[in-house]
């Protein structure tokens, strides 16, 4: 049964880089069936749709992540549509008009799902380049600083490092708390706030 490439996207609850590429072939392969995002408060729903062995707990998932069922299906698709016509696929995701054009129906997915325009969606190939990008284009100037925390990954802490460094700012980092069973809203903001410096520009955070 053939669907739209937005229902495609929809059913997978897939979010693809822009460099991921579909073509009409690819929608024939088969339908993905929708998963009842009802039954997602039940952890053993969400835990079954992974193939992790359980001889071990697994605390990596943010770096080295495994796929959930749908996802799995996807790349699989895609794949097998790459093999078939990878010429037709490259041609209609990343130049075909916005009805094929993939980067352009994920922006639009995106930007329905946080509220906010297409136009202000950037994909990148991962997290670090996007950092880069932000911070190489805050209008930093000598004697200026940025200020974080203790607690981001290096990738977020070298992203701000060089991007201060070019503009000969400086790099400030905080610990936001002193034990995991005494954090509070109100004691991290209280932290940031007596860390303010007239030379603080920016006060960058990035959730990991």
């Amino acid at each position: 049964m053939s669907i739209t490439r937005r229902q495609f996207l929809t059913n997978t609850g897939v979010s693809l880089p822009a460099s991921a590429l579909v073509s009409t072939r690819a929608m024939s392969i088969g339908e993905v069936g929708r998963s009842d995002s009802n039954m997602l408060h039940d952890w053993s729903v969400v835990r079954d749709q992974f193939n992790l062995s359980p001889e071990y707990i697994h605390l990596a998932s943010f770096a080295l992540a495994s796929h959930p069922r749908p996802v799995r299906e996807a790349i699989q698709k895609y794949r097998r549509a790459l093999d078939e016509n990878p010429f037709l696929v490259v041609d209609r995701g990343l130049w075909g008009p916005e009805a094929e054009n993939l980067p352009h129906k994920v922006r639009e997915a995106a930007a329905e799902y946080i509220g906010g325009r297409p136009e202000e969606i950037a994909l990148t190939g991962n997290t670090t380049m996007g950092l880069a990008l932000v911070y190489y284009g805050l209008p930093l100037k000598p004697g200026q600083e940025v200020l974080t925390t203790a607690h981001d990954h290096f990738s977020h802490h070298e992203s701000i490092r060089l991007a201060t460094e070019r503009a000969g700012a400086s790099m400030r980092k905080i610990v936001l708390f002193d034990r995991f069973d005494a954090i509070s809203d109100d004691s991290i903001v209280s932290r940031v706030r007596s860390a303010l410096r007239p030379s603080t520009r920016a006060i960058i955070r990035a959730a990991g």
